[in-house]
């Protein structure tokens, strides 16, 4: 389940007057009563969803080779030719001049290994977002 799909359970639940709390009883179902204000999980489940799947904003130049990248080889090719964009083993591979003011920080690849695995954390950003 993703974290959207989460909010809209959540919401769903609220409209029908869900009101029951499980507690950490989850698994043995034992019903634990108590009032769930939709409020407060939903900013728990936004909180939790900027901590584990947070956006990662990249242009739509950037997705599209990105997510050809992802299609046809492996992450660790990807940041080489990224780091790496004239050796001669990734010539055959199409360039990463999109990704020139990336930057080469740890946390910028976090990010690209973030997309890589939950490529719908990708927001597209700029004039071409379309």
């Amino acid at each position: 389940m993703t974290f959207e799909e989460a909010l809209e359970e959540l919401k769903t639940l609220s409209e029908n007057g869900a009101d029951t709390w499980y507690g950490d009883n989850l698994e043995k179902r034992t019903h634990v009563r108590g009032h769930i204000e939709s409020g407060s999980v939903e900013m728990l489940i936004y909180k939790l969803r900027k901590e584990y799947a947070p956006t990662v904003e990249m242009t739509k130049k950037q997705k599209e080779v990105f997510l050809f990248y992802k299609t046809t080889t492996w992450f660790s090719v990807f940041l080489g030719k990224l780091n790496d964009p004239d050796n001669k083993e990734f010539r055959s591979l199409p360039n990463l001049n999109a990704f020139k003011d990336w930057g080469f920080e740890k946390e910028r690849e976090c990010e690209l290994m973030q997309a890589w695995i939950h490529p719908e954390t990708i927001k597209v950003i700029g004039e071409n977002n379309g």
